[in-house]
């Protein structure tokens, strides 16, 4: 997915650089999302237009979620249980 961002924002005209490109192999010694990859824009000018671009692929960015029927909590798709409350999926 950061890839795909990457891009999207290079073919748009856009300066960015990959953070943490390589850090995976690090991850036993780090936190796991100090090792995430992220995706940089090099000018903070850019931001609300880097936000417009990437509104447009939404909807692969943002995956699907289901919403707790105990405390109402957005989760993420491949949750079988809510990671606030532990209510089991019954959707």
């Amino acid at each position: 997915m950061v890839m795909n961002v990457k891009n999207v924002l290079i073919n748009n005209g856009y300066e960015v650089i990959l953070n943490n490109e390589f850090a995976s192999s690090a991850s036993g010694g780090l936190a796991p999302f100090d090792t995430w990859p992220e995706v940089w824009l090099l000018k903070d000018s850019d931001l609300d237009g880097a936000k417009k671009v990437l509104a447009l692929i939404d909807t692969e960015l943002n995956p699907i979620t289901w919403k707790c029927v105990d405390c109402n909590e957005e989760n993420d798709q491949t949750f079988d249980f809510c990671w606030k409350c532990s209510r089991e999926n019954i959707q």
